[in-house]
């Protein structure tokens, strides 16, 4: 009797273990079976921050002026926070409350985040005119090596969001597993920003403050 209920426990452990494998693999595998959105996701990126860097070091149609005005924005919406008179577990605690609302936001306009990811590369690149490489590197790199990937994933997730959609209207049969792959990817993003979270807290920010 005690044997069959130590082989019971065993096998409903196992079945529990394969369940979080195989969905592990699901997440994988839908960022392969979408590889190509990534892929297209990341070359607007880039291509938005290197023409609008060159547009904004030269400054033509108006690119300077438009980067002064959201690096203003931004700047009074950081203030706003007064992180300077909070603890750490306080600032990570608001930063990551805005990444979290910065990766739904991103998913919900579904493919309008592509504009949204046109408008970040935009103001990273007039951070970039702003300041010399090595600071740049130092003050954005540390966590950016995770919010840029999980703010392209974010938008990626968007756009398969709206594929499902598509699909759904067109009545196609693998609607719902274009819906199941956005989540899957919104999950890796979410998880990439409360990873940068910390980061941009427990490491970019102590760097600054010794930069300043």
């Amino acid at each position: 009797m005690h044997l069959f209920f130590k082989d019971s426990v065993t096998i409903s452990l196992l079945g529990t273990m394969s369940k979080e494998v195989y969905e592990i693999l699901e997440i994988f595998d839908a960022l392969k079976r979408h590889k190509n959105t990534i892929y297209l996701v990341s070359t607007i990126f880039l291509a938005t921050f290197l023409f609008s860097y060159v547009f904004i070091y030269y400054d033509m149609f108006q690119f300077r002026y438009f980067g002064d005005l959201m690096y203003e924005s931004f700047k009074i919406k950081v203030q706003s926070f007064s992180i300077e008179n909070k603890g750490p577990f306080e600032i990570i605690a608001i930063i990551l409350a805005n990444n979290l609302f910065v990766a739904a936001f991103t998913y919900i306009i579904m493919f309008f985040a592509l504009i949204n990811i046109a408008v970040n590369s935009y103001l990273l690149a007039y951070v970039f005119y702003l300041t010399n490489p090595l600071e740049f590197i130092l003050l954005i790199g540390p966590h950016g090596i995770f919010e840029i990937p999980a703010l392209i994933l974010a938008a990626t997730s968007g756009l398969v969001l709206s594929m499902s959609i598509i699909k759904k209207f067109r009545k196609e049969k693998h609607y719902k597993d274009y819906f199941k792959d956005s989540l899957r990817i919104f999950l890796v993003s979410v998880t990439l920003f409360v990873v940068a979270a910390f980061v941009e807290v427990l490491v970019t920010y102590q760097i600054a403050l010794r930069i300043a």
